[in-house]
């Protein structure tokens, strides 16, 4: 993987110091990632746990990271349960959201943040005036600003990319969304579907009830008038259309 800065101290302490130039909306999983890749380097074949060196990832952000108003953040592990109780494992996650006004930095943090974020900086602080001038030495290299520029566009890549892979999956769970969606849908016409063939079953069973009542109240009414059976027959079988079958099963009850 590639660091912006990668350094150590004279306590060998590793420090990874990563600029952030557009919200990736993936802020925690990337400083893991930086975080995972550097308390690696922290750790020497057959040393003891309790020796590892401390591990700093510092993400300069020209946003808020996490939108909630602050200008720094630092990161540490915790119990859940006790929220007061800092995990002391040697791992450290700081986050500066550059465009914030708040000042709740040391002056010369502040003098830093000022000049990534291009407000007016006094130039009598020491930092201030080594880092303008080793800009100054950057813009007239030829071979360090084509390298900035590669790696701009590697970086523009890598955004572009992710936000591809973020529609990819956006795109996924809209489709599957839909799919439940329809099959919601297909699963509540079938319901209807099956209470429309019932409520006409039940319709055309009461239908049949009825003229079968009306069938035999009619040939007993006509026998009670001594019409005899083969005009019955014919009458009843003409004005309810029966086969042979049903009409002579009527004169067999």
């Amino acid at each position: 993987m590639r660091f912006d800065i990668y350094t150590t101290d004279e306590q060998g302490n590793h420090y990874d110091i990563e600029m952030q130039v557009s919200d990736p909306h993936n802020i925690a999983k990337r400083i893991r990632y930086y975080q995972t890749a550097s308390s690696m380097e922290a750790y020497d074949k057959g040393q003891p746990y309790e020796q590892a060196d401390d591990s700093y990832v510092i993400f300069f952000c020209n946003f808020d990271p996490f939108q909630l108003g602050q200008q720094r953040y630092v990161l540490h592990k915790h119990i859940d349960e006790i929220p007061e109780k800092i995990i002391e494992d040697g791992q450290t996650d700081i986050l500066f959201n550059v465009p914030s006004l708040r000042h709740d930095v040391d002056p010369k943090m502040q003098a830093f943040l000022d000049m990534i974020a291009q407000r007016k900086v006094e130039a009598t602080d020491p930092l201030v005036v080594k880092l303008k001038e080793r800009i100054a030495v950057v813009k007239r290299n030829r071979k360090w600003r084509s390298e900035y520029m590669r790696r701009s566009v590697y970086e523009m890549d890598q955004e572009m990319r992710e936000k591809k892979i973020r529609e990819g999956e956006r795109k996924i769970r809209d489709g599957k969304l839909e799919l439940l969606e329809g099959k919601r849908e297909i699963k509540e016409g079938q319901d209807r579907l099956k209470e429309k063939e019932q409520l006409i079953q039940e319709r055309e069973q009461k239908l049949h009830e009825n003229q079968q009542t009306i069938i035999k109240t009619s040939i007993v009414a006509m026998k009670a008038l001594n019409i005899d059976e083969t005009t019955i027959r014919k009458e009843i079988k003409e004005k309810f259309n029966l086969s042979d079958k049903e009409i002579k099963d009527y004169f067999a009850e």
